[in-house]
This record gives C-alpha cells, structure tokens and sequence, in this order.
C-alpha cells in the first residue's frame, strides 16, 4: 500500500512540471507585414519596411507608361522618323509646375513611332492662352532632312501669332533652338506691322527665313528686316544674315503688294495668308 502510494505521488508531481512546461496562451506566429499600393505605373507591388526584401525577379522591370494629360487637343498622321511607316503625334492639354501653370499653358506633345516606341516632350504655351485650343499649325518638313516635322503655336499676341517647331531627331522629340533657347517666330500683324515666316532651300541650303516690316517711319515707305537663319543639325538653327530694306508705296498708308511674303507663313504645303 505504501509503495502504491509512493507511485501515486510520483505521477502527480510528474503532470505537473509537464503543465508548468507548456504556456497557457501559445504566443501566435509572426505574420507577413502588409503589402502596401504598388507604384503608379502598375509595377509590382511595394513591401511595407518591416517587411523582408524581396528575393529580384528575373523578368524585365516594368517601365513607366505614357505622362498623365488632360484633354487631346489635336493629332497628326506622318513620317516623322523616316522609316516610311506613319507615326501619330498627340497634343495634349498638360499644365504643371513651372511658369504658367495657374493659367493651364503647359502642352505636351507625344509622338508614337510606326515601327514601336513612345517619346514625349512638355512645353510652355504663351500665359492666359486658351487650354483648349489646338497647338498645331500643321505638318511639314522645316529643317529639309526628308523626315516631317510639326509647326505649333506657341502663343498670340494681339495680331500676330508666336509659332515654334517640333522635330523627331532620332531619339527624342524636341523643340527647335537657337543660342540654347527654344526658337519663337511670329507671323502676322495689323495695318501698320507685319510678320512672316518662310521655309525655303536655296543651293542646297534648307532656310528659315523671318521677316519684319512696319511704317512707323513714314506713311509712305515699309521698313523691312529680314533674318536668315540656317540648320546647324536636325533640332539647331543659326543666324546667318540680317538685311534691311524700304517698300516705297505711293499711297498713304498703302500696304506692300505682296502681303503674303511679310504676314503670312509658308513652309512646305503649310501655307496661311496674312
């Protein structure tokens, strides 16, 4: 009997110290951190920081998709890379931080080549400008490589209208330049004033030529600039000469005969009057 006791007790305190080793509440095992948004571009999702590193896809990364815009403004159909295939170019409504964002001036020109790709370029419009009003004046071959180009508004003035150009060079879409500066010429202009623009060739040399008249001197003479600028590559221009002259006119206030040649635009098939 005693023994039978002895091996009673020693079963009770043996549970017992097997109850003590095992905790009441079993703690939970560590879940993952959240997963928090993915990137804008709709990449792959990004890991909260408590979270481990993940283990490098072998797949390409995404890349980022085309700039968030507002309204299309206008679209061309043209060969703006030379490859034969049609390539579109879009404008868009694109205001962002800069110099005229509070009156929505920003445009952004997107260009989607035939053979694949997109570039893109943001440029600034003229303050107080229309957001709504299309930038393209239309599509021609300015710089005289083959390939298209467009012509754009870049503001107006009280009666002439502030004009740029656009050009593909091979990788980029890019604003034409002069001294480093984006390129603005007028065409244009009232009774008194006049602006023109034209694009020619002349032995083998591929011009721009930007012209300036106005009357203030007399009632009865025209004084007239005129500035040659020449392609130093693709999307470079240069001046070359500056020329002055007087349109005698034997009425007063009368305007030269050929008002196209000082208010208007012509380059290529793009021909606006004055």
């Amino acid at each position: 009997m005693r023994v039978r006791r002895l091996v009673l007790i020693a079963v009770i305190l043996l549970l017992a110290s097997c109850a003590a080793a095992v905790p009441a509440n079993p703690a939970a095992s560590p879940s993952p951190a959240p997963i928090g948004p993915g990137p804008d571009y709709g990449g792959a999702p990004t890991l909260a920081t408590s979270a481990p590193s993940p283990i490098a896809s072998p797949s390409v990364a995404p890349s980022l998709g085309p700039s968030p815009v507002g309204q299309r403004l206008a679209s061309a159909q043209a060969d703006f890379d030379c490859d034969g295939r049609p390539d579109l170019l879009e404008f868009f409504n694109a205001p962002r931080p800069g110099s005229y964002e509070s009156v929505q001036a920003g445009k952004l020109a997107r260009l989607t080549l035939g053979a694949g790709g997109v570039v893109e370029l943001p440029f600034d419009g003229m303050p107080f400008d229309d957001p709504g009003r299309s930038p393209l004046i239309g599509i021609a071959d300015v710089n005289g490589d083959g390939c298209d180009d467009a012509i754009v508004t870049v503001g107006r003035g009280a009666s002439t209208t502030w004009t740029s150009f656009l050009v593909y060079d091979g990788n980029e879409l890019r604003r034409v330049e002069e001294d480093g500066k984006p390129v603005t010429f007028l065409f244009g202009g009232s009774v008194s004033h006049g602006n023109a623009i034209e694009c020619r060739t002349r032995k083998d040399a591929t011009e721009i030529i930007a012209r300036a008249v106005s009357d203030y001197t007399s009632d009865f003479q025209w004084d007239a600039v005129e500035d040659v600028h020449h392609w130093s590559s693709k999307s470079q221009l240069v001046l070359w000469s500056t020329s002055r002259s007087v349109i005698v006119v034997s009425v007063r206030y009368a305007m030269p005969t050929d008002q196209d040649r000082y208010w208007g635009l012509s380059c290529g098939s793009v021909k606006l009057a004055g």
